[in-house]
């Protein structure tokens, strides 16, 4: 691995550039004496004292006496192994927790007087993930409008992840879409897949001329939201009313009562 390789995987670790600097010299020359490392990385002193500290606390680095004189040596970048996978273990734990989280900061929000209707917008692919992984609250159907082609919006790992929460929480669509070449051989490609939402015979067709079909719109809850592209930027928006969603979940059901069944 070339040095800058090395700095940037060890800056990802969350040292800084200093503290990279002395355990890459620590590493590749062995103990050194203060005055060594000092001299090697053209640091202050104080500075080297200061950052020593850090990669002492954090197990990279440790301090002992040879010979009457005082060395400092590299361990291992092993040892962060345990601290990783504490960490990784702690933020499962908070995804687990969010969705409680939520529903008791909607749950306080609900004895506060809100307005009967308020508009979110959403820009940019982190914004575009927050509208979709919103349609995970949905408690029915969600009713779809669909371009497909989700994960060119918002990434296909992602996406993925966002599938398999859809499946752990029973979350169905009934999806509308123009029954074009692209679309029909995109279905074909990736329906069963672990980035497949959406199963077969909850897909239906309508004609372009009748209803043309732009991006993402999804209708759940009070919720009526659209995503899409513009250019190469990502725009979204939710309005969320009861009663503009109800109307919208009629217009939608309509539609689905005359569209045909997706054919492949």
């Amino acid at each position: 691995m070339k040095n800058d390789q090395l700095i940037q995987q060890l800056l990802r670790l969350g040292l800084t550039p200093k503290q990279t600097e002395l355990y890459i010299c620590l590493a590749t020359r062995g103990m050194l004496r203060i005055q060594e490392i000092v001299a090697y990385t053209e640091q202050p002193r104080s500075s080297v004292y200061e950052n020593l500290k850090v990669l002492f606390e954090r197990g990279l680095a440790e301090e002992f006496i040879e010979s009457n004189f005082k060395y400092i040596r590299a361990y291992p970048l092993t040892v962060l192994r345990s601290d990783i996978q504490t960490k990784i273990q702690n933020l499962k734990y908070l995804e687990q927790d969010l969705d409680k989280l939520d529903e008791a900061v909607a749950s306080i929000a609900a004895t506060n007087e809100e307005p009967t209707t308020s508009v979110r917008y959403y820009k940019g692919v982190s914004g575009g993930r927050q509208l979709l992984w919103n349609t995970l609250k949905a408690r029915d159907t969600v009713y779809v409008y669909s371009a497909w082609g989700r994960g060119s919006y918002v990434g296909s790992k992602f996406y993925q992840n966002f599938v398999a929460e859809s499946r752990v929480r029973q979350i169905r669509e009934q999806v509308l879409i123009n029954p074009s070449e692209r679309v029909l051989q995109s279905i074909k490609t990736y329906q069963g897949t672990e980035i497949s939402r959406t199963k077969a015979d909850d897909i239906r067709t309508v004609d372009e001329q009748d209803i043309a079909i732009n991006g993402e719109t999804f209708i759940y809850n009070n919720v009526y939201a659209q995503i899409y592209l513009q250019g190469h930027i990502i725009y979204g928006f939710e309005i969320h009313s009861r009663q503009f969603a109800d109307s919208q979940a009629s217009i939608f059901r309509t539609l689905w009562r005359s569209a045909q069944p997706l054919k492949l």
